[in-house]
């Protein structure tokens, strides 16, 4: 069993940082902003089961305006009902998580400024935070929509020591967007070289999955790989292999994407192209035909009437488990 440890000491001069906790059985963060405005919910059914959909034409662009006659979701085969259909991105809760390892240590002048520029350009009614890691995991910002705090929250990040990736995701899927119902979608930057984490990978890919968040992991493994290989050429190449098919699991099982910039300087265009998809998903819900509480993880297959069109989606679910929640009070 492992036991409390509280980090990040001081953390009240700034007013900005969270205390991190770390619970006898799980990570945990603490020290939460304001929740005073709450966005569009689409959690309206308990029970419902959303999917966002991107929909590609293969030369490249979205297809828009399909009507909701245009899909067909199963679930495990069996046929479902779409009773929610929204046609344009719906507001989005975006959890900014960044590596602050010393492994990027060169570069963050170039994350922060890309960051403040992404957070800047949101739609007004979409709501970010933002979470750093290394050894240490700190809510930096939390929910909300002005960015005025931006650059002075960015400026306090110091990168250093090693990396704590699957303990941020379960942190940032159980803690930052609990009690959270809308629409939501992580994006992470990282090597994935995670190397000190109490939870493990499938711990952290299943609670990412119960989380409903699109995971989009902006990828250092290219940009980084050259670095790490000419300071710690000890490093085998499995290991940025393994690495990099555990984030391509991660994104693929969420719904979300992997991206590559070759190089920090590329940031702007990826942190673009995020949110360019995330704004022009559909997005579907169904009340499931199967209503045994059984925390089974289900498959969800959806079609689209679009002949020579892609489709992405968050490929299942994990359903309510009536043992877990216990009984009502």
């Amino acid at each position: 069993m492992l036991r409390i440890r509280l980090y990040a000491l001081l953390l009240f001069v700034s007013g900005l940082t969270a205390v991190v906790l770390w619970g006898q059985q799980q990570p945990r963060i603490s020290g939460s902003q304001d929740r005073d405005q709450e966005g569009f919910k689409i959690g309206v059914e308990v029970n419902m089961v959303t999917v966002p959909i991107t929909v590609r034409r293969t030369e490249g662009g979205f297809v828009k305006a399909l009507p909701k006659t245009a899909f067909h979701i199963y679930e495990d085969g069996e046929p479902q009902e779409i009773s929610l259909f929204a046609q344009e991105g719906l507001p989005t809760r975006i959890a900014i998580v960044l590596d602050s390892s010393g492994s990027v240590r060169r570069e963050w002048g170039t994350i922060k400024y890309s960051t403040k520029r992404f957070v800047e350009n949101l739609n007004p009614e979409d709501a970010f935070s933002i979470v750093s890691f290394n050894t240490e995991i700190r809510l930096k910002m939390d929910w909300g929509r002005k960015t005025d705090r931006v650059d002075t929250v960015l400026s306090s990040i110091y990168c250093k020591d090693n990396t704590k990736l699957w303990d941020a995701i379960w942190v940032v899927c159980n803690d930052v967007f609990k009690g959270i119902k809308e629409k939501k979608a992580i994006i992470i930057m990282s090597d994935g070289l995670d190397n000190e984490s109490y939870v493990s990978y499938k711990e952290a890919m299943q609670t990412a999955v119960q989380s409903e968040a699109a995971i989009y992991v902006v990828s250092k493994t290219e940009a980084v790989k050259a670095l790490m290989l000419f300071e710690y050429n000890s490093i085998p190449q499995q290991v940025f292999m393994e690495a990099d098919l555990a984030l391509r699991q991660l994104a693929y099982q969420t719904g979300g994407r992997v991206l590559y910039p070759n190089s920090f300087g590329q940031l702007n265009n990826v942190y673009a192209e995020v949110y360019d998809e995330l704004r022009n998903q559909y997005t579907i819900g169904y009340i499931s035909t199967n209503t045994v509480k059984d925390g089974s993880y289900r498959k969800i297959d959806v079609r689209v009437d679009a002949p020579g069109a892609a489709i992405s989606s968050r490929p299942g679910y994990y359903a309510p488990d009536e043992i877990k929640a216990g009984p009502k009070k």
